[in-house]
């Protein structure tokens, strides 16, 4: 009689630890499968939202480059004449800040300020260039402290003469977050060795 008992409790522990291990096995083989379907899904979303924010790039830069062909005609002329087309310009292109004329090296013409006379140098050291430069910066002269996106084009055969478009980053964050906020954490923008992140400034 004791032993058919032993037998029994013995049948009974060796039932309950292969339950046990059957468990066990099932709960990591459905946490290993959930971990890789939601990294799986995790590397989607950033794949795309790093699309989405190259076309809303695109968007943005492409429209700007077509404006300053336009634009690039009105260095030289005077202040009170090239005012009005680069406000115009301005109002068209709902991501710019504001827009300016750059001759011999001087700001002369601003869309916000009108008539100016600072050196460009002064705004950003590497500017006047002889290539078109895009640069992430600080706006010292509207909105302080805050960061913009530099976009230069430079007057054909002088390096001193062009045009320089500041780009409102906060609207152009906001852009890339579209149509519903992604499930990321963070997002760089990079622009020759300096970096944007979101909602940690520089």
């Amino acid at each position: 009689m004791q032993k058919a008992q032993r037998i029994i409790k013995t049948y009974r522990r060796n039932r309950m630890i292969v339950c046990t291990i059957c468990a066990l096995v099932t709960l990591a083989s459905t946490l290993s499968v959930r971990f890789i379907s939601q990294r799986n899904l995790n590397q989607q979303r950033v794949v795309q939202f790093a699309n989405h924010a190259v076309e809303e790039l695109d968007k943005v830069l492409l429209p700007l480059q077509a404006g300053s062909e336009v634009l690039l005609p009105l260095i030289g002329l005077p202040c009170s004449v090239a005012h009005l087309p680069l406000r115009k310009q301005a109002a068209k292109l709902q991501t710019v800040r504001s827009i300016g004329l750059v001759q011999d090296g001087t700001l002369y013409c601003s869309s916000i300020f009108g008539y100016r006379n600072v050196p460009v140098v002064d705004i950003l050291a590497e500017l006047p260039a002889p290539q078109p430069l895009l640069r992430l910066t600080i706006d010292r002269a509207l909105i302080k402290g805050s960061p913009v996106l530099i976009q230069w084009t430079p007057a054909a055969g002088s390096s001193n003469a062009g045009v320089m478009e500041m780009i409102n980053i906060d609207l152009l964050t906001a852009m890339l977050l579209e149509p519903q906020l992604p499930q990321i954490s963070s997002a760089s923008l990079t622009v020759d060795k300096r970096h944007l992140l979101y909602g940690n400034g520089w």
